[in-house]
């Protein structure tokens, strides 16, 4: 890799968990500059702007699920272990899932409500995941239709284990919750 796709490639990093960490709002364009170890000049050669940065960080979390998502596919021939794959994957991260929530989630949360772009990217970003899970129900056997609320049960109470395991900062129910997920995958 180039050192300038490397410098953008550490700048997105740094600011992606820096707004999973503290929410977009509360990161500073200085909390990056120093996060990264580099100088203001030098982000805003590659970002003119937070927005910007906010624009890399999305695409960066859409290649890497992705590029997840890709994996399970190859790696799992059978439907019901790759849904499997997804529910055991939310338990690896139980404890920064416990303590900020699901950086997806957050992120949505704290900015779509007054930004069509934020909530277009976090759309995109939702609904990548969400047809790969409505994909996986219908190679079960699913009619489309209940691929579709299938779905979205498992992905919405996905979204709100999140929230509550966050709001009562408690791994056991986080874990309790999420291994309540395999039910829809029998």
């Amino acid at each position: 890799m180039k050192q300038g796709e490397q410098t953008r490639t550490n700048i997105v990093k740094a600011a992606n968990k820096l707004f999973y960490h503290q929410g977009f709002h509360k990161t500073a364009f200085s909390d990056i500059v120093k996060e990264v170890g580099l100088s203001k000049g030098n982000i805003t050669y590659h970002f003119k702007s937070k927005d910007d940065i906010l624009q890399a960080v999305f695409q960066r979390r859409i290649t890497k699920t992705m590029n997840i998502l890709a994996a399970w596919d190859e790696q799992y021939p059978d439907a019901k272990d790759r849904l499997n794959c997804f529910i055991e994957s939310l338990k690896e991260g139980k404890s920064d899932l416990t303590k900020y929530g699901c950086p997806n989630g957050t992120l949505a949360s704290e900015l779509g409500k007054n930004n069509a772009l934020t909530r277009e990217l976090s759309q995109g970003l939702f609904d990548l995941i969400r047809h790969w899970l409505e994909q996986q129900f219908i190679n079960l056997g699913f009619s489309s239709e209940q691929a579709n609320d299938k779905a979205l049960e498992l992905f919405s109470r996905g979204q709100g284990i999140c929230v509550l395991a966050q709001v009562y900062n408690d791994e056991t129910l986080f874990i309790t919750e999420i291994n309540k997920l395999k039910q829809l995958v029998k």
